[in-house]
């Protein structure tokens, strides 16, 4: 098993109520950081460590990652952008010299570029045979660089445990509803795991590019993704028979979950070209970042809702920024009401939920609460069954 970190080891949210692992009282271990979760899988921690700039002082580093959180199990390091063996030798001496194993040395000049922008690396769904080549050349670079063989052997010998976990409450489902997601270059930012778990809980899960294609006609739930909309302004604009079925699923109480860029799908307009239309919002990308983690209030009509609990964590990771606008165009019934979110430092209220729809910045892991998959799966077998026209119905476009 290999868990990939976020951030530095010790990065997590601040929300003063999510309390620590209480097998480890007194431990420095920001919750929802890579050592909490290496704590609670009990697995070895392999630090990466940029080297530009220090020789030395690259263990000092080291040493205080090791020293922090003494039940913390630091297997050994790989050193990132050396720039000589004269460096290299430097850097191993101190490592050695405080008991760490080095597993791997890449020089600076060694690894393959890889275009960058906002929000990331450009998305393997954008250039699927550029990223293959760029993911072949990294490998061949870490087999080369890296001592893989020492580095899993170092790690097998430390035994993993996996956390116990409360077992989900199914009900019985009346029929295996197809639950309709976004995907493609425009809509890249899904956590596949939320697939799989939605398949777990007897869900028919069935991809749509929303730059070409629409919902399938029996959907029973909808969950419109994340990605880089603004780069395919075209395309989904112009995407009627989405904008359509869209209309026809929020007009007749299909559940829709719509995260980030599917929240700007949903608006009035992005970078001023016209979008679905349900949701009051005119939206433009900005050079501001809003990024962190949320805890939000469940509200109590919502697709949300079947979940026994008043909270559910959620991420924000955007650029885009939205003005509320009203007309007779938009129907306030349809909006609802905003989500309440909190952090340590403030409350506020974002997006928009009702009985059948969650529309926000927000990015949800259906991993939070072991009942959640299974009750959107609830949730889109009644709306199926309940449904009688298909919301793929003719209907002029709305404005």
């Amino acid at each position: 098993m290999i868990i990939e970190g976020v951030m530095g080891l010790f990065d997590g949210t601040d929300l003063p109520d999510l309390q620590e692992d209480s097998s480890a009282p007194g431990t420095s271990t920001s919750w929802g950081s890579t050592a909490h979760v290496a704590r609670l899988t009990n697995l070895p921690v392999i630090l990466v460590t940029d080297c530009a700039h220090l020789s030395q002082s690259a263990a000092a580093i080291a040493l205080g990652y090791s020293s922090l959180d003494p039940d913390l199990r630091i297997a050994g390091v790989i050193l990132n952008n050396i720039k000589s063996t004269t460096h290299e030798a430097l850097i191993r001496q101190a490592m050695a010299s405080i008991g760490l194993e080095v597993f791997g040395v890449i020089r600076n000049d060694e690894l393959p570029t890889r275009h960058s922008r906002h929000l990331g690396l450009r998305t393997a769904e954008e250039d699927p045979a550029e990223t293959r080549r760029w993911v072949d050349t990294l490998g061949e670079v870490i087999r080369t660089a890296v001592e893989l063989e020492p580095m899993i052997a170092r790690a097998e010998r430390i035994v993993t445990q996996s956390p116990s976990l409360p077992a989900a409450t199914q009900a019985p489902l009346s029929t295996r509803p197809v639950i309709a997601y976004s995907m493609g270059p425009a809509a890249s930012f899904i956590y596949p795991e939320n697939l799989d778990l939605l398949r777990e809980a007897g869900g028919d899960v069935v991809g749509f590019d929303p730059r070409v294609a629409s919902i399938p006609p029996e959907t029973g739930l909808i969950w419109l993704h994340g990605g880089y909309p603004e780069h395919y302004l075209d395309e989904l604009s112009a995407n009627q028979q989405l904008h359509v079925a869209l209309r026809r699923a929020v007009d007749m109480g299909v559940p829709i979950i719509a995260e980030c860029g599917g929240h700007l799908l949903l608006g009035q307009s992005l970078n001023g070209r016209p979008m679905v239309g349900v949701l009051p919002l005119k939206s433009t990308i900005s050079t501001k970042l809003s990024l962190g983690y949320r805890q939000v209030l469940i509200p109590q009509a919502s697709p949300l809702s079947l979940v026994n609990r008043p909270e559910l964590p959620a991420h924000e990771f955007h650029y885009a920024r939205s003005d509320e606008v009203r007309s007779d165009e938009v129907r306030s019934d349809e909006a609802g009401q905003g989500l309440s979110l909190r952090t340590a430092r403030r409350t506020w209220r974002a997006g928009f939920a009702n009985q059948s729809m969650v529309s926000s910045y927000l990015h949800w892991h259906l991993g939070a609460d072991v009942d959640l998959a299974h009750s959107l799966v609830q949730r889109a077998a009644s709306s199926i069954v309940d449904r009688k026209p298909s919301f793929h119905a003719n209907r002029a476009p709305r404005g």
